[in-house]
């Protein structure tokens, strides 16, 4: 996202956290995308493993048995 579309906000964070997420920067990245990276995965997580839970409960469904 352009600079100039986001707002300056400030997140108080341990320093070993900034330290951390300073060091999983990749060159040219800024905070923003290493944040933005990291919700990308946890949310991508928490949709395989709540898939893998209707799953083991007999829930599934797949789309191809779902009739609009």
């Amino acid at each position: 996202m352009p600079a100039e579309e986001c707002a300056t906000k400030r997140i108080p964070v341990c320093p070993k956290t900034w330290e951390i997420v300073h060091q999983l920067r990749k060159p040219g990245q800024t905070f923003d995308d290493v944040i933005r990276e990291l919700v990308d995965d946890a949310a991508e997580k928490r949709l395989v493993e709540e898939t893998e839970r209707i799953v083991r409960r007999g829930r599934f469904v797949p789309l191809s048995e779902i009739k609009p």
